[in-house]
């Protein structure tokens, strides 16, 4: 049994978890966070210089209802530090090497994203995992297709190292970052993105409102959003100079509508990817992996292709949709792979 205790500073959460690992399952002990959702409402986004400034007056008192005598437990201390916001993950650290100063536990680094794709790991034995495996990740700014590997099988005494190559992501807006400003163009607050899921649940069929599906070259896996959030524009504009009143049913059918043409690229390109790259496993994490209408679409599509074209595939998401967000646990999964795949390196570190 392995364990470690993790923080995450790096945008809009102020998050401290235990995790352990058995050598076949992840697994959550402790957790506690602070959400800053409502600090930021009044602004419509997330302000850089309040998030920081109230990471440093929460995680300490996040950190006590942890209890010292658990965190004399752990064998490491894992910690997000790139990317996002700068002097947020400057919280973190600082943190970290504080505990590092007082337990003299190893401190390791983990990237941002990376702990997103190893989100997929949770409460799921990772034995039973097929590589390579070909995940999506889509949150406000990044909007990704990356491919993991192993060098090696697991087994009970390390697990190997692991290779994540960028294939590719996004030339303008990020997925979830239209769902915002679409949302904002229809008048609703922060944070956004989940709302234009739930007015699409209740849409009715309007052929009036179809968005053109941007799926750019036929041969290539860059995505691009920012003509989706136009198109909402032109027809909002449209509507208003015919002088037709915004109604409930209409903002239905335009959160639908504009739902189902960004998921319908998101799942199409990651099937296309796992075709040319014949991974074993398709996986979506980070925001995007939250929205049920995604999940429903991408097992339709990959349920069609598995019947129709011969080919076997698994699909993830990770277990529980708290672990789509920004919060420790998926630090202390990466961070717990680092350390058992370069256990010499990270023996007596603290971070800089």
């Amino acid at each position: 049994m392995i364990k470690t205790l993790a923080i995450e500073t790096s945008c809009d959460d102020t998050s401290i978890w235990i995790i352990s690992f058995d050598w076949n399952i992840f697994k959550t002990e402790k957790l506690l966070a602070y959400s800053q959702i409502d600090d930021h409402q009044k602004y419509w986004w997330v302000v850089p210089e309040i998030a920081s400034r109230l990471h440093s007056e929460k995680v300490i008192n996040v950190l006590n209802k942890i209890w010292f005598s658990n965190i004399s437990k752990v064998d490491f201390i894992s910690v997000t530090t790139h990317p996002w916001l700068p002097w947020s993950l400057v919280v973190g650290k600082a943190v970290a090497n504080m505990l590092w100063e007082h337990f003299k536990k190893p401190v390791i680094e983990v990237n941002h994203i990376h702990w997103h794709i190893f989100s997929l790991f949770l409460e799921r034995n990772i034995h039973e995992i097929n590589f390579p495996m070909m995940v999506l990740t889509a949150s406000g700014w990044h909007n990704d297709l990356y491919l993991v590997e192993i060098s090696s099988q697991w087994n009970k005494v390390a697990t190997k190292q692991y290779n994540i190559t960028k294939i590719w992501n996004t030339l303008d807006d990020a997925a979830w970052e239209c769902f915002d400003k679409v949302s904002r163009m229809l008048w609703w607050p922060y944070p956004w993105w989940w709302w234009i899921a739930q007015k699409a649940l209740k849409w009715k069929p309007n052929s009036d409102f179809q968005f053109k599906r941007i799926f750019l070259s036929s041969d290539k896996f860059e995505f691009s959003f920012s003509g989706m959030k136009s198109q909402v524009s032109f027809l909002l504009k449209k509507l208003e100079k015919d002088g037709t009143k915004i109604t409930e049913k209409i903002i239905w059918d335009i959160s639908y509508e504009f739902q189902e043409a960004v998921i319908e690229v998101l799942a199409k390109k990651l099937i296309k990817s796992w075709i040319k790259y014949q991974v074993k496993t398709l996986g979506i994490a980070w925001w995007v992996s939250c929205n049920d209408r995604l999940r429903e679409y991408l097992n339709t599509q990959v349920s069609w292709y598995s019947k129709n074209k011969w080919f076997d595939i698994t699909t993830l998401k990770p277990t529980n949709k708290i672990y789509s967000t920004d919060n420790a646990a998926m630090i202390w999964v990466t961070g717990i792979l680092k350390k058992q795949s370069f256990p010499s390196f990270w023996a007596k570190r603290r971070i800089q």
